[in-house]
């Protein structure tokens, strides 16, 4: 026997009964687009939580250096020196101007276990004592080849006991390029060259008299 086709109502049938709170509804509103809403509104928050701004430092591999509840603060300093040259009359010349490697500090904020708290500065500890390079990301800009040359933590009694503020400052290494050669080959192991018949002559008077006597005897195969 085929069950009855049962209607589905607007709304869930809330009893008018004493302690049971009215639900205000908009005019003309259904179950089915209350529901598109809140669907539409999840997707939303979604693609917000995907699209967020990202602050922090990263490896090569994308994975932060150390796992943190939030970045407070990223400040980035870069500096050049011009070069000068001294004048007459104590003046100087500027002739040349050399970028030098950028500084960085990020401060990093985290809470939680004393196991999580202990990790999060273990990860720092270690990318102090690496050569590894970092990327620091932010919405503006991204500031590539850097590495972890110190940090300091402060715990405070403003934010709380468990909750750890470190500030990691890190320095540009700059990659430079080495030549490479291929079949490269040794100088010593050239082949002697034939350069036409050599005959001995005998010396002239100046000469015996820059390098001393020298005694000239003729026989086989010549001057000797």
């Amino acid at each position: 026997m085929p069950l009855p086709n049962l209607t589905v109502p607007a709304f869930p049938n809330v009893p008018n009964l004493p302690g049971v709170p009215p639900l205000v509804r908009a005019p003309g509103e259904s179950l089915g687009s209350f529901a598109i809403s809140l669907i539409t509104t999840d997707a939303i928050g979604l693609l917000e939580g995907l699209l967020a701004p990202v602050w922090g430092i990263f490896d090569e591999f994308g994975a932060p250096m150390a796992i943190a509840d939030t970045a407070l603060s990223v400040e980035y300093r870069g500096d050049s020196r011009i070069a000068k040259y001294p004048q007459e009359q104590g003046g100087f010349r500027d002739y040349n101007k050399v970028q030098m490697p950028y500084n960085a500090r990020v401060q990093l904020a985290c809470g939680g276990s004393d196991a999580r708290r202990a990790a999060f500065l273990a990860a720092i500890e270690a990318a102090k004592q690496s050569t590894a390079l970092f990327t620091v990301i932010t919405p503006d800009a991204t500031y590539e080849n850097a590495n972890v040359v110190a940090y300091d933590l402060r715990r405070t009694a403003k934010n709380g006991v468990t909750m750890l503020v470190v500030e990691v400052y890190l320095e540009e290494v700059r990659q430079t390029v080495v030549a490479q050669f291929a079949n490269t080959q040794n100088s010593a192991s050239q082949d002697s060259a034939n350069l036409g018949q050599v005959q001995g002559q005998v010396p002239t008077a100046a000469q015996s008299g820059l390098f001393g006597p020298v005694s000239v005897t003729t026989g086989v195969g010549g001057v000797r």
